[in-house]
């Protein structure tokens, strides 16, 4: 299995490195379920300054971790067949500028949670702390891929609270008003995506002592990807019926499912990285029908 989509066999620009080592193309599947979670948690449109720097906000802290994921792993994705045209592998990109981003990246981060409110900056070290945590997880648990997933969970968390946390008038009201079942469904949704990376690797990880639910289960992986994915759609249609969405929200819910579903066909046939992509497409369509139905 050739597919990794941070790999940079190419020669290109600097700057395509740099794009490709940070797999910049996530960061706008996350953006929607962060947008989503900040028009959920008031039902109205979020001031447009803190829309901003919700993106600069997960921009940064998407850099710091990713970058930091390919730092802590460059020894292992130099012995991967799979992994190992990573840039930190070949050395397109440094040991000490990867140093470098993530200081910069984690900075940025705090100063833009200190610029979104207060309840964003209390909530920034914990957010941080298990996005730069995630890398060494499986080192020792399969429940590595519910750490991945906790972050992109986070995600729909985080835009809650930059939102309602401009009017929440006390923690309590602020915790509560948070959209939880889609938060959990964005949990169980990329336990599913992150095993369509984890399971062409399950022989190398094995051999490596790394865990992974693909190394736990093995053939049984790809159903416990489908079930998780399952489990995600069911929740994020309680949640539509819970907000008292409407027909927008709940056809963008089905068609999250269906792309799902044909993700999910795909990693069947072998085809990871077209799976991978497919649940990418497929959070950007529940994200944006969301924000769409609230919108109208």
């Amino acid at each position: 299995m050739q597919w990794d989509p941070g790999g940079a066999t190419e020669s290109r620009s600097k700057l395509y490195i740099y794009l490709r080592f940070l797999r910049i193309e996530q960061v706008f599947f996350s953006l929607p379920m962060a947008y989503m979670g900040a028009f959920l948690a008031i039902r109205e449109i979020p001031p447009i300054q803190v829309l901003i720097l919700m993106f600069f906000s997960l921009f940064f802290l998407r850099t710091a971790g990713m970058t930091n994921d390919n730092l802590a792993d460059r020894e292992i994705d130099a012995m991967n067949p799979r992994t190992k045209s990573r840039p930190l592998v070949t050395g397109k990109i440094t040991v000490r500028e990867a140093k470098l981003l993530i200081t910069i990246s984690l900075i940025g981060f705090f100063i833009t949670a200190y610029l979104i409110n207060l309840y964003a900056l209390i909530f920034a070290p914990i957010v941080a702390l298990i996005v730069m945590s995630y890398p060494y997880m499986k080192r020792y648990t399969a429940f590595a891929n519910y750490h991945l997933a906790s972050i992109q969970g986070l995600a729909v968390f985080s835009g809650a609270v930059a939102s309602l946390g401009l009017y929440a008038k006390s923690f309590t009201q602020l915790v509560t008003g948070i959209p939880w079942l889609f938060v959990i469904s964005t949990v169980f949704w990329a336990v599913g995506f992150d095993l369509y990376n984890h399971i062409p690797d399950a022989d190398f990880d094995k051999k490596m002592g790394l865990h992974s639910f693909a190394v736990l289960l093995g053939d049984r992986a790809l159903m416990f990807a489908g079930l998780n994915q399952l489990i995600s759609v069911l929740l994020a249609l309680f949640g539509d019926i819970q907000f008292n969405l409407g027909i927008i929200a709940y056809i963008a819910t089905i068609l999250h499912g269906l792309i799902m579903g044909y993700a999910y066909y795909s990693a069947t046939r072998g085809n990871f990285g077209r799976a991978f992509y497919y649940n990418i497409y497929s959070s950007i369509v529940l994200g944006i029908g969301i924000i769409i139905d609230i919108i109208v």
